[in-house]
């Protein structure tokens, strides 16, 4: 009972319901590169910029987890699937953070277009769900995300993102709680074959300041990648290691929050094609 009113008292302290756990950046790559995300390509896309998604060029279904400060109750599942066909890239994923007695549900459908080098386009349609157990009840939103990307040059990569651009409020509560609007601007660039850096900025209209994300991923040995980052607002440092074969990769990232104590993450991809 501690632990279940723990988690109400956090999530309802803050003006939206979903202030958080719909909205952060997955998989175990970012995790381990402080968060930063908004222009990187691959399946989690569909959860950090869904225009990443435009030049993945095979089927590929995804599993993630996440033990949030070493907690049960506060426990992140993900899973995802991506389908490229010759009119673009569609993908179906379903999140969850919480318990059986509190639970925030996130499912979605996106599509995302590549229109050349310096343009990619993506769009997630969202709908959201939360639980309370103990007979208080449930409440829905829907809303969207939209992602672009621009391959600026070989070594450069810029993205933006924006959830929730409209406003959308949730269904069913007292005061009809808008979700946030969350903004992201970022870049990623590939100093050497082996070493890349990432950094972005996001502005969440629930949160006062800004968050500054940054990370570098080095290629120790073939498919074998060291990863660490850091992030403001909250502050948090981050550390991984990732491994890829030819049709699987698996990454793993530990977080350090500077007041809520250790995370970590695991997270798969599995691949069909060429």
């Amino acid at each position: 009972m501690k632990k279940l009113l723990f988690l109400i008292t956090l999530f309802f302290s803050t003006s939206t319901l979903f202030a958080h756990d719909f909205i952060h950046p997955l998989g175990g790559r970012a995790a381990a590169m402080g968060g930063s995300s908004v222009a990187s390509q691959g399946l989690w896309a569909m959860q950090n910029n869904p225009a990443g998604l435009a030049n993945l060029n095979k089927i590929s279904l995804g599993l993630y987890y996440e033990n949030r400060w070493m907690l049960p109750e506060t426990a992140y599942k993900c899973g995802a699937f991506a389908l490229p066909t010759k009119f673009g890239c569609l993908g179906l994923s379903f999140n969850q953070f919480g318990s059986s007695k509190y639970n925030e549900n996130k499912f979605g459908l996106a599509y995302a277009k590549d229109f050349g080098r310096y343009l990619q386009i993506g769009l997630q349609l969202d709908y959201l769900l939360l639980k309370i157990g103990n007979d208080y009840g449930s409440y829905r939103a829907v809303t969207f995300e939209l992602g672009l990307q621009s391959q600026v040059t070989d070594k450069l990569t810029l993205g933006t993102y924006i959830f929730n651009p409209v406003n959308f409020r949730l269904e069913q509560t007292l005061n009809h709680e808008k979700l946030p609007i969350v903004m992201r601007f970022g870049l990623a660039y590939q100093f050497t074959k082996d070493f890349i850096g990432q950094c972005e900025i996001e502005k969440n209209t629930e949160r006062e300041g800004v968050s500054l994300r940054g990370g570098l991923e080095y290629e120790a040995f073939k498919n074998f990648y060291i990863r660490a980052g850091a992030q403001t607002n909250p502050g948090i440092l981050s550390f991984g290691l990732g491994y890829g074969i030819r049709f699987a990769q698996i990454n793993v990232a530990a977080q350090l929050h500077n007041e809520l104590g250790a995370s970590l993450q695991i997270g798969m991809i599995f691949s069909i094609g060429k």
